[in-house]
C-alpha cells in the first residue's frame, strides 16, 4: 500500500471539498459545479477518481452532470457533493452536504458528527457491523433515520469499491477493520418522513469498465482501449469523451458495451419516499498510532 499517495490524494480532496463549501451555488447549473470540482482537483495536482457526484434533495447517490446539463441549484435545495481524487490509482473519497434551507442544518450536523463518532470508535479487528450500529443508534438518538441500503466501502488501487462494505445500520456477521487498509466511511441520513431506503431510477450517467474483452467491432474496441488508457477501472461519464467523439455518439457506444457486459452502469439512487438525504464521508486508514483521517482538513 502506498500510504503517501493516499495521504496526498486525501489532502487534495479535503482542500477541494472545503473550497466548494464556501461558494454560493444557488443559480449555478450542475455542469458548472461538477466541472469546477474536477478542474480544482487537477489544478491542485490530483486526478479525478470518479465524476463529481451532485445529488440534490431526495437524490442520494450516483448522479453527475450530463453533457450540456441545464439543471440549476435552487434556494431551499440540499446538495450532496461526492468528490474523488486519485494519484496513480490511490484514491481518496470524501463528501459534503450543503444546504440552502436552514430547516436541514440539524440533519447535516447530525450526519457530520455521527461520521466523526463512528471513526473515533474504530480499532484493529473492529467489526464493520458495529460501525453500522453506532451510526444507526446516533441517527435514531438525534431523530433521524440512516439509509440502510447505502454503505461505506474498502478502497484499493484503481478500485473505489473494493469489496468490503461498511454498513450504516447494525449488520451481524460482518467483516473486520484491518490495519493499513483504506476505508471510506459515509453515513447517509434522512428525516423521520423518509423510508430509510433508496431505490434506483431510470437514469444512468456514471459507468465503469468491467473487462477488456474484444467485441470484434473496431469502433467499440477502440472505445474500450480509450477508457482503459484514461480511467482503467475507475468510473467515468459521458462528458469525459467530448474530446474524442461527438456528443451524440457517446451514449450509443456506452449502451452497446453495457449490453455486452463490458461496461457497468451505476443507476441514480433516490430516497424511496422522495425525502431529503444528507451525506458525510471521510477516507480513513488504521495505523499503529490509531485511525488516520486522510480527508481531514
Amino acid at each position: 500500500m502506498e500510504l503517501s499517495e493516499y495521504v496526498k490524494a486525501g489532502k487534495i480532496a479535503a482542500k477541494v471539498r472545503e473550497n466548494v463549501k464556501q461558494l454560493d451555488l444557488v443559480g449555478k447549473n450542475y455542469l458548472e459545479i461538477c466541472e469546477y470540482v474536477e478542474k480544482s482537483i487537477i489544478e491542485n495536482g490530483g486526478n479525478v477518481a470518479f465524476p463529481c457526484n451532485i445529488c440534490v434533495n431526495d437524490i442520494a447517490a450516483h448522479n453527475t452532470a450530463m453533457i450540456n446539463d441545464i439543471n440549476l441549484v435552487n434556494e431551499g435545495d440540499i446538495i450532496k457533493l461526492d468528490i474523488g481524487v486519485h494519484l496513480n490509482g490511490y484514491i481518496a473519497d470524501t463528501a459534503v452536504t450543503i444546504s440552502y434551507n436552514p430547516s436541514y442544518d440539524n440533519l447535516i450536523q447530525a450526519t457530520e458528527e455521527t461520521l466523526l463518532k463512528a471513526i473515533s470508535s474504530i480499532k484493529e479487528n473492529f467489526e464493520t457491523g458495529q460501525i453500522g450500529n453506532i451510526i444507526e443508534l446516533e441517527a435514531k438518538k438525534r431523530g433521524y433515520i440512516p439509509i440502510s441500503n447505502l454503505s461505506g466501502h474498502s478502497i484499493e488501487q484503481y478500485k473505489i469499491h473494493a469489496g468490503q462494505s461498511i454498513p450504516n445500520v447494525y449488520s451481524p456477521g460482518s467483516s473486520y477493520i484491518k490495519k493499513n487498509e483504506i476505508y471510506a466511511i459515509e453515513p447517509f441520513f434522512t428525516t423521520l418522513q423518509g423510508s430509510g431506503f433508496v431505490k434506483s431510477v431510470n437514469t444512468e450517467n456514471i459507468f465503469s469498465l468491467v473487462t477488456l474483452k474484444k467485441t470484434k467491432d473496431k469502433d467499440l474496441d477502440d472505445f474500450i482501449q480509450l477508457i482503459w488508457k484514461k480511467y482503467r477501472t475507475l468510473p467515468f461519464t459521458y462528458r469525459y469523451f467530448l474530446d474524442h467523439y461527438f456528443d451524440k455518439e457517446i451514449p450509443s457506444l456506452i449502451d452497446s458495451l453495457i449490453k455486452k457486459k463490458i461496461i457497468r452502469s451505476y443507476p441514480v439512487l433516490v430516497e424511496e419516499n422522495k425525502n431529503v438525504v444528507a451525506q458525510a464521508e471521510h477516507t480513513i486508514t488504521l495505523t499503529d498510532n490509531g485511525v488516520q483521517i486522510l480527508t481531514a482538513v
